[in-house]
């Protein structure tokens, strides 16, 4: 089961929402550019400070056990993992997912990855629920008598959603199921409830449901919505706060 809510973040969660297993959310980087597609388009905002504002209102709202997934870029990384500390989450690492899509830029150094920070309330692993078989595995470059082909994945994925993915919506900046399907089946169950507040196109809620768990998708621009009603074909659980 799912919901889609027309809201801004830092409103919260509708009313008697169920705890929230895992939040795996994409929050706009405060780049000041404009995103575009053909489904959709948004300004992403100069300014950093609502994006840290909008995430930290669902954290109270997170059971205590839960885990909090945040993909950024390398300019609101560190700002993210401060203010989130202060809110009194534990930072217990990241991923960095490679991607191979963009123009490199030529005026510095490439910067073709985001930062997939993750958090829980304590830092002991049993704060929050993980299942290391969820972690993806990954061919071994030389091959040992003894030893399968595949190892589980280091602190660095490589996955390109192409342009040409038969999954593509047109709405700006989607993410791969591959990125996010891990870590929803590493820390939640059937039945668990997965959030998004930044939902875009949806990406979470169809990894979600995919595995048998519960949504909640949120987002501010009703040409997001659109898309998120139209790819996980649900309409009728939209709503507006």
């Amino acid at each position: 089961m799912g919901t889609i809510t027309h809201n801004d973040a830092r409103n919260g969660p509708p009313a008697n929402t169920p705890p929230i297993h895992l939040i795996w959310t994409d929050p706009p980087y405060g780049t000041g550019k404009r995103m575009a597609g053909t489904a959709g388009a948004y300004k992403d905002g100069a300014d950093l400070a609502p994006v840290i504002d909008g995430l930290l209102a669902w954290l109270p709202a997170m059971h205590p056990t839960g885990t909090v997934v945040v993909c950024c870029d390398y300019r609101l990384a560190a700002k993210a993992i401060t203010a989130i500390e202060k809110y009194g989450w534990q930072y217990r690492g990241e991923i960095i997912w490679q991607f191979g899509l963009g123009r490199p830029r030529t005026s510095w150094w490439p910067v073709r990855h985001n930062n997939l920070l993750t958090f829980t309330r304590t830092a002991q692993s049993a704060a929050g629920m993980f299942d290391p078989a969820a972690v993806p595995r990954v061919k071994r470059l030389a091959k040992s008598p003894g030893y399968p082909d595949t190892k589980p994945a280091g602190s660095v994925w490589d996955f390109t959603m192409s342009n040409s993915h038969p999954d593509r919506t047109g709405y700006p900046n989607q993410k791969p199921l591959e990125i996010i399907e891990p870590f929803i089946l590493a820390h939640t169950k059937l039945g668990d409830l997965v959030a998004d507040p930044f939902a875009g196109s949806g990406s979470t809620g169809v990894a979600a449901a995919k595995h048998g768990r519960n949504y909640l998708l949120n987002d501010t621009n009703p040409e997001a919505i659109a898309a998120m009603n139209k790819r996980l074909n649900n309409p009728q659980k939209e709503t507006t706060q």
